[in-house]
């Protein structure tokens, strides 16, 4: 306030607001003098804050007074340009402005302002990050998800806890002591076993929730608590026998226990076998499964290259020495310290260490009085949880009701519906009508079969597995051998593992023996599915089209016993074309030689029998049977040989090229992450011992190479002619010499 000469009296407000309107005074010597100030207001309508989906558009639209004609628009008080290829400012009809920010990103969010002169509006930009296993869905899928998250979206949270290790490590028994129940009838574990959702952990304070046995709805006491997550535990059996099911149910969003039990021999053998993986010592377990992982790992983004070889690696291992009760308190300290100093030598400089956390050592048969180190446990999978990128991910509220229903069925003990079922329940969960009902169903459908909580094929629709459990069933069915004490009398059983052929009357004999696979309506969904994971499979051979095989439990025979079979002394072999991999998990080769036996017919031995071994396969490349393919596996090799009976001049550039496209669709299947190196080795040299092989490239650049298994030169155009058109040969070479000219 300011005085003027005349007893006058000026009150000025710099840039009015709405906020000072109001009755405004002037008091002097007992008289007083009142005004009321009306602001109007400049926006009619102002800014409103967004939270949106990545990927959607983001719109801000305002109002203002008559005779505004032109406004500013700003993000974290940087004025906005008027136009790029997300940014869209427009002048709609009257006094209303509107900002299109098109697929809105993450570093989109923050303060945005619409200003005219001072005056202004803000409002705020929340952007919720799309779910990564929606990232990499298709467009389709992607849109779907998209579309639904408009009728609002809720976090979810949920924890799976892998339980690895040798067989009788304690694993189930860990689970157990983790679950708060008691030890009572334990036995081991026969395939996977799976525990869905049977705890919860408060997301605020990392507090568990166990169900009590009043808790007979439980899917009714887990969704009435929107800030815990579902903790779900699978127990995976040591036996090698179910290596080949394991892929299929491993993820890259969990935590992983690995158990071990350290009152076992440390020492690793030398790996001296040539097709089976057998394990002498906890140290190759431990290596198998680490490896395993590292297969699902991915480096942090957006750190620097010397920072990243220091970073953790999702996802997280925590290793849990089990049986420390089998040594005296005095004898503890040192027994793991030895334990720390072996794994130490086994991880070594190898990146798969990244994926290792805290080592916990405990007793389950003889915990603290106050199980304290189970309560440390707990906590330690609460935090390694948050961790992985599926925590807390943002999906249509419709979805988590679906979600929830699904549980509701599994816990009245139907663990299959039909599709048709299927769409109903999507209605009852407000799914959107009419002909795109199915569409968002069907994404809803495989997202959850990406994460891993049912089992969907959009061509195999007949039922969706609402419960793994059910295909864990099948696979024990199969796998385990369990029932063949039953069914000794039956022949087909020494006809699977002898030649691997799955007879008819031996599925129909197996289904009835677990009661959730009884019903006749689901044996050809068995079999479908079993297919789809190449578990079984019907080669292309014209008399066997009504037989499926199963690799996977054929008895393992050496490769020089088959060679001799074939009668191979008065054949001609090629060199070795093979794939060297740093790590091949043992389910993967199973992919790779049931999508041969697929596409290309089988040899037949003297017996009319089919030749196909356990990691090991005979094709026909000619009619005649004249000319053969092997493909075999050894430690983390694939392999293939030609055997020629004729003097046919032959190139199997497309035999190898379909084994490099086989790998790299298997891994894009499973979305793990493997690599390998392009290798040959000379006709006569051994496959599945590393000396001896040379690379690719350095075969085609020279005339000539040195074997080092044989210590003789060869000519390099007889190892790679088999396998590489001329050309590829020769550009390499002229590049070469380019390269040298330069």
């Amino acid at each position: 306030m300011e005085s003027l000469p005349g007893y006058i009296y000026r009150l000025t407000i710099s840039h009015t607001s709405l906020q000072d309107k109001g009755i405004y005074r002037i008091k002097k010597k007992g008289t007083c003098s009142e005004a009321v100030l009306e602001v109007k207001a400049m926006f009619k309508t102002p800014l409103t804050n967004v939270i949106i989906m990545e990927g959607l558009d983001t719109i801000f639209e305002c109002e203002l007074e008559a005779g505004v004609s032109s406004v500013e628009w700003f993000k974290d008080d940087v004025q906005l340009p008027q136009y790029t290829e997300y940014i869209k400012q427009e002048v709609l009809s009257g006094e209303k402005f509107k900002l299109t920010i098109a697929h809105t990103r993450l570093q989109d969010g923050g303060k945005y302002s619409i200003r005219r002169n001072d005056i202004k509006s803000d409002a705020e930009l929340i952007v919720k990050e799309m779910p990564e296993t929606i990232k990499q869905m298709s467009e389709l899928d992607r849109q779907q998800f998209l579309e639904a998250t408009k009728s609002g979206t809720t976090k979810r949270y949920y924890i799976r806890v892998m339980i690895i290790g040798e067989g009788s490590a304690g694993k189930t028994c860990l689970l157990r002591r983790l679950m708060n129940q008691s030890l009572d009838g334990v036995r081991s574990t026969d395939g996977i076993d799976i525990e869905r959702q049977k705890c919860q952990i408060d997301v605020k304070t990392g507090e568990w929730f166990f169900p009590t046995d009043d808790d007979k709805h439980y899917t009714s006491w887990s969704s009435t608590n929107e800030q815990r997550a579902n903790c779900g535990f699978w127990d995976f059996a040591g036996q090698k026998e179910f290596y080949a099911t394991h892929q299929t149910f491993l993820s890259a969003n969990a935590v992983y226990l690995l158990a071990v039990d350290i009152s076992k021999d440390f020492t690793t053998r030398t790996y001296n076998g040539m097709i089976e993986t057998d394990f002498n010592s906890i140290g190759e377990y431990i290596e198998f499964w680490l490896d395993n992982i590292h297969c699902y790992s991915k480096d942090v983004p957006d750190i620097s290259s010397q920072q990243r070889g220091k970073s953790e690696l999702n996802p997280p291992v925590v290793i849990v020495g089990t049986r420390i009760d089998e040594y005296q308190a005095s004898e503890r300290d040192q027994r793991m310290k030895c334990f720390k100093d072996h794994l130490e030598t086994i991880l070594c400089n190898h990146p798969k260490r990244r994926h290792i956390r805290k080592t916990h050592f405990l007793s389950n048969t003889l915990p603290s009085d106050n199980h304290q180190e189970f309560v440390s446990l707990r906590k330690d999978i609460f935090e390694r949880a948050q961790s992985l990128k599926n925590w807390g991910d943002n999906l249509p509220t419709r979805w988590i009701v679906l979600e929830k229903e699904i549980n509701r069925q599994i816990t009245n003990k139907k663990l299959t519906l039909s599709y048709s079922e299927a769409v109903d329940l999507a209605t009852t969960c407000s799914f959107s009508c009419g002909n795109d009902a199915t569409s968002e169903l069907d994404s809803f459908l495989r997202y959850e079969h990406d994460i891993g909580n049912i089992i969907f094929f959009d061509d195999v629709k007949q039922f969706i597995v609402l419960e793994p459990k059910w295909l864990v069933d099948v696979f024990k069915c199969f796998v385990s051998h369990q029932y063949r004490d039953d069914l000794m009398h039956m022949t087909e059983w020494s006809e699977l593992k002898r030649t691997g052929k799955l007879l008819d009357n031996l599925i129909t004999e197996l289904l009835k023996k677990v009661p959730a696979l009884s019903l006749k309506k689901h044996k050809d969904f068995v079999l479908k599915i079993m297919a789809k994971f190449d578990i079984i499979v019907k080669p292309l051979n014209a008399d066997t089209t009504e037989s499926f095989y199963m690799p996977c439990m054929i008895t393992a025979v050496k490769l020089e016993n088959i060679i001799s079979e074939l009668d191979a002394g008065a054949c001609k072999k090629s060199s070795w074309f093979c794939l060297e991999f740093d790590f091949l998990p043992p389910s993967y080769f199973n992919h790779i030689l049931v999508c041969f036996m697929r596409d290309k017919k089988l040899q037949t031995k003297r017996d009319n029998q089919l030749c196909i071994y356990r990691n090991i396969g005979v094709f026909n490349i000619n009619d005649q049977g004249t000319q053969v393919l092997i493909i075999c596996l050894s430690k983390n090799v694939i392999g293939m040989q030609v055997l020629q009976w004729n003097d046919e001049q032959i190139r199997c550039t497309d035999y190898k090229n379909k084994l490099i496209e086989l790998v790299i669709s298997t891994t894009e299947r499973y979305r793990i992450n493997i690599t390998y190196k392009k290798k040959f080795k000379c006709s006569d040299g051994c496959f599945y011992d590393e000396k001896g092989r040379v690379d690719y490239d350095i075969v085609a650049k020279y005339d000539d190479y040195r074997c080092t298994e044989h210590n003789i030169k060869h000519s390099s155009k007889e190892i790679y002619d088999m396998w590489l058109k001329e050309e590829y040969a020769k550009e390499v070479k002229d590049n070469m010499k380019g390269e040298k000219g330069k």
